[in-house]
């Protein structure tokens, strides 16, 4: 009989670089099977992360039975906590670690090999094209991201600052400097808005900035507001009730009701990013498989509208582990992936709770 099966990128027996080269050239193709990727990653990675592989065997799972990406057991982050989660033999050159809250010990990290960070720019930059369909270096770039100026463990920051220096302009990251960020938009409005400008910051602390009242008139300027993109992450975590996503979109509209609401979905233990483009649908790049599964029994996949524990496949984890279960609620929709906040009792990873450290 005839093996319908594609061959594999890679084997088991391949290198580091071997395997990120060949995910380097599947993003390069348009006709990539990402599926066989998964696959081929699902086996090294079992081969070659003492973690992973002690995981895969608690489960009692055969690896002759795992054909789809949908049958490939995805780690808990939370093991992130507690090990470092490393797939073949490597110094550790960088560690990302999670923000984590006041109060909690152990936080995630994710270890980075002598080539990681240049990988992260790498990944987050492809990350951000294949999604807006532009790189980031044809954007302006405003921080509101209080808590995580001068660390250097964030990725969050990292990824933004990257954007920044990509695009030609100084860093400009603010804590609570309201008057500030307002003199930055008005230079940008003053300038003819050339690029589209993208003020990144935290939920609440986009929230603080609007109700200082220190708005640049111009943005009520259709053609102005056209150029100016709000994207959101994270969320009111120790600020107060989280609100409906719904119900920030109105606030951010009351006061520029021509402004388009973004939001970015990532987390310490992935290398790439989701986007919703409207505020609400996230969107990955196609080597990050996103599966919906039912909380009570991880390896059934939810139907579309339905929601479940959300698991991310991000086959650009390659000197970790791709293979993520995570604590958040989603649901699979037509327009994208809705998040819809985390899993009962699961530890708060506090993004937003940097600044009450």
């Amino acid at each position: 009989m005839v093996d319908q099966h594609p061959a594999a990128p890679f084997d088991t027996e391949a290198g580091l670089a071997d395997v990120r080269k060949a995910f380097m050239h599947g993003m390069k193709s348009s006709d990539t099977d990402w599926s066989n990727f998964a696959l081929a990653l699902f086996r090294w990675q079992n081969a070659h992360n003492d973690v992973y592989a002690e995981f895969v065997h608690h489960l009692g799972i055969d690896l002759r039975d795992v054909r789809s990406p949908e049958a490939i057991p995805c780690l808990p982050v939370e093991a992130f906590k507690h090990h470092q989660v490393k797939s073949t033999m490597w110094e550790v050159a960088k560690t990302f670690r999670s923000s984590g809250t006041s109060g909690v010990v152990s936080r995630s990290q994710h270890c980075l090999d002598d080539q990681g960070w240049a990988w992260y720019h790498h990944v987050t930059a492809a990350s951000w094209q294949h999604v807006w369909r532009m790189p980031a270096s044809e954007h302006q770039w405003l921080g509101l991201l209080p808590g995580y100026l001068g660390r250097e463990d964030a990725s969050l920051l990292a990824m933004v600052e990257e954007f920044m220096h990509q695009s030609g302009h100084p860093p400009r990251m603010f804590m609570r400097d309201h008057e500030a960020i307002s003199s930055c938009l008005e230079q940008w409005i003053q300038e003819g808005c050339r690029k589209r400008m993208v003020l990144v910051g935290v939920t609440w602390a986009i929230l603080d900035w609007l109700d200082a009242g220190l708005l640049p008139e111009a943005l009520n300027n259709a053609e102005v507001a056209g150029q100016f993109v709000l994207l959101e992450t994270g969320g009111m975590k120790g600020r107060g009730v989280e609100p409906i996503r719904q119900e920030v979109h109105e606030a951010i509209h009351r006061r520029l009701p021509g402004i388009q609401i973004a939001s970015e979905y990532g987390m310490t233990e992935m290398m790439s990013q989701a986007y919703a483009l409207d505020g609400i649908h996230q969107k990955f790049p196609p080597w990050v498989l996103p599966v919906v599964r039912d909380a009570r029994d991880p390896m059934v996949q939810l139907a579309t509208g339905r929601t479940g524990r959300l698991d991310v496949m991000d086959l650009a984890n390659i000197h970790s582990c791709a293979f993520l279960a995570t604590s958040d609620l989603a649901q699979h929709h037509r327009e994208g992936l809705q998040i819809l906040g985390r899993v009962d009792r699961s530890e708060v990873r506090g993004c937003s709770l940097l600044a009450s450290e």
